[in-house]
């Protein structure tokens, strides 16, 4: 336990925001990729982990002058010297593309694609808008029993993906669809991670069963098996993550 106070004083020069995560426990908080960038920084984060603490952020704004940053929310920046702050942007103007057709697979499942400055070791993440209610604030309302449909669909989380670019997995979806940009394979990747980012990122998976149905896919291609339970010979023999006999060309779909 500390103080807002005793927590100023442990600040980085430099350091003009008081950063936070709520979630519903240490364990849990712990876990989520949102600390990977400001832990290797050695810049303090404070966890909250009772309901009232998400309540009680959204009405106080500052201590001491020094603001309030929810870490699990956009905006986040960390890039604090000038050749941090070129990479960012190198970064930026390196997967561009893959952000454009990472939107263009989750469509409407997310507002936005964008490189990640907090992460450094997860390949991916899931933030919520400035405004909007985080992972954990969507929890504690929709275990509400009185609580206001109506409410909930003009508050409920805007989603951003963010992706994480000196990742070996993201290195090599932009080296796949700078080949070809249609890929089905980048495709399936894309769910794939998209999902394990609500996870991650403190979210529940609306369709758990099309979750569960890539992953046993997977476990099926690392183990070598066929779709018919027999074990391939050769790794030549794998079926292709995308069959042409499904309609929407999607192997991985075909439960949904």
């Amino acid at each position: 336990m500390t103080s807002l106070k005793d927590y100023i004083t442990r600040m980085k020069e430099g350091q003009d925001e008081i950063f936070y995560i709520c979630g519903e426990s240490k364990a849990q908080v712990e876990s989520s990729p949102f600390l990977e960038t400001l832990e290797k920084k050695g810049i303090e984060v404070l966890l909250m982990t009772e309901p009232i603490d998400e309540y009680c952020m959204q009405q106080i704004k500052e201590f001491e002058g020094k603001k309030f940053k929810n870490i699990s929310k956009e905006g986040l920046e960390t890039a604090s010297t000038e050749e941090e702050k070129k990479a960012a942007e190198e970064a930026r103007s390196r997967t561009e593309d893959l952000c454009k057709v990472i939107k263009e697979t989750l469509g409407e499942k997310v507002e936005k694609v964008v490189t990640s400055q907090r992460l450094a070791d997860s390949p991916c993440c899931i933030v919520t808008g400035e405004f909007g209610w985080t992972a954990n604030m969507e929890r504690i309302m929709k275990a509400q029993a009185l609580r206001s449909n109506s409410m909930g669909s003009f508050m409920v989380s805007k989603k951003t993906f963010e992706i994480n670019p000196e990742h070996p997995i993201v290195v090599e979806l932009c080296n796949k669809i700078a080949k070809d940009r249609s890929d089905k394979t980048v495709k399936d990747l894309v769910h794939l991670m998209f999902e394990t980012a609500l996870l991650t990122s403190g979210f529940s998976l609306e369709e758990p069963r099309g979750f569960a149905a890539r992953i046993h896919r997977m476990i099926k291609l690392g183990l070598s098996i066929s779709d018919s339970g027999v074990e391939l010979e050769d790794d030549d023999d794998l079926p292709d993550l995308e069959d042409g006999d499904l309609e929407d060309g999607d192997e991985m779909e075909k439960v949904d």
